[in-house]
């Protein structure tokens, strides 16, 4: 039997938008899907943690989980994949929301997954907005209330 985390969790791994990026983070940064995949199950309900404990971390997810979130697309990815700066950019704003602990998700996530910190972070930087999209959709109520839910569900 499932509990409630590993449903909230496969259901955001199942989002056909995740899934999409996740193939093309896990390309951009030369991993397997597999350990791009391992990263994300590891690194989200870290994340989801230090959201339920920070109410402005919480604030910054729930804005980006009802934000508009154009399709993945191959050449955003391959781009970003060759501009240093653009990688730069997408961590500096996962940076932003995650504050301090970024660098205890990145590395925690790192060992759980066996990657590098820097893969670890690049990953979870860059499918953090696919993720908390799919985690905002699964929030049925539409509100902060509801969104707190799926957070808690993630770490249950």
């Amino acid at each position: 039997m499932m509990t409630t985390s590993q449903k909230t969790l496969q259901h955001v791994m199942t989002d056909p938008a995740v899934d999409t990026t996740l193939t093309m983070v896990a390309d951009m940064v030369s991993l397997t899907k597999d350990m791009a995949t391992k990263i994300v199950e590891f690194g989200l309900p870290m994340m989801a943690t230090a959201a339920d404990a920070d109410p402005w971390m919480f604030k910054a997810m729930f804005a980006q989980s009802v934000r508009y979130l154009p399709q993945p697309t191959p050449a955003f990815y391959a781009k970003l994949g060759k501009n240093a700066a653009a990688r730069q950019a997408v961590v500096a704003d996962f940076r932003l929301i995650y504050g301090p602990m970024t660098e205890t998700i990145n590395c925690d996530t790192a060992r759980h997954a066996s990657a590098t910190e820097q893969q670890a972070g690049q990953v979870l930087a860059a499918i953090m907005p696919a993720a908390v999209k799919a985690l905002g959709k699964a929030n049925t109520n539409g509100n902060e209330m509801g969104f707190g839910r799926q957070l808690r569900n993630l770490n249950a």
